[in-house]
């Protein structure tokens, strides 16, 4: 049975609500490392901010991305991250919904490495999905499907992802929260 409109709009009012409380906790944590960097969800500043970055090793069409990740995820996992007026990385991923973890469908970075949170974007997401995803109640993430050369960074000791590669299935890298 479809939703009606009404509960739909109350499911993403919820989850918004949600989302800016765990952005907040993960801008907490970061600020406590020394990281400043605002965490909003994937919008049009977002989206005209990133129509100016320069060539990236990857072609995700993140507009049209992003706008089918709002349909029909209230509970997605949508972020831009920033630092002052600078897009520094753009994330996409979204809770299962009968299971115990928080997934990561989509990450990248500004590809100007002079941007303010070079080589620290991966970190900022990570953090921000695992504080949305104790929110929730999740208690695994998952990065799913991820880049070959991005491995290796996931499955280091500082992050301490695991690999799993499920017969017939796309592999994830996975972390008990």
């Amino acid at each position: 049975m479809p939703r009606s409109p009404a509960s739909r709009t109350d499911a993403e009012s919820r989850y918004r609500d949600l989302r800016r409380m765990a952005f907040r906790r993960a801008q907490a944590v970061l600020a406590a490392d020394g990281i400043a960097a605002e965490l909003r969800p994937i919008d049009a500043a977002a989206l005209a901010a990133f129509a100016t970055w320069p060539p990236r090793s990857v072609d995700w069409p993140w507009p049209k991305m992003a706008a089918d990740w709002r349909r029909g995820r209230p509970a997605r996992f949508d972020l831009a991250i920033w630092s002052d007026d600078t897009l520094c990385g753009l994330a996409l991923g979204r809770p299962a919904p009968s299971a115990a973890h928080m997934s990561l469908h989509y990450l990248e970075g500004n590809p100007d490495p002079g941007h303010p949170l070079h080589f620290k974007v991966l970190n900022v997401v990570i953090t921000a999905l695992e504080a949305y995803a104790t929110v929730l109640g999740k208690t695994e993430l998952r990065l799913v499907d991820p880049l070959p050369e991005a491995i290796s960074a996931y499955c280091s000791p500082v992050l301490g992802f695991e690999l799993v590669t499920p017969r017939g299935e796309a592999h994830y890298c996975r972390r008990s929260i």
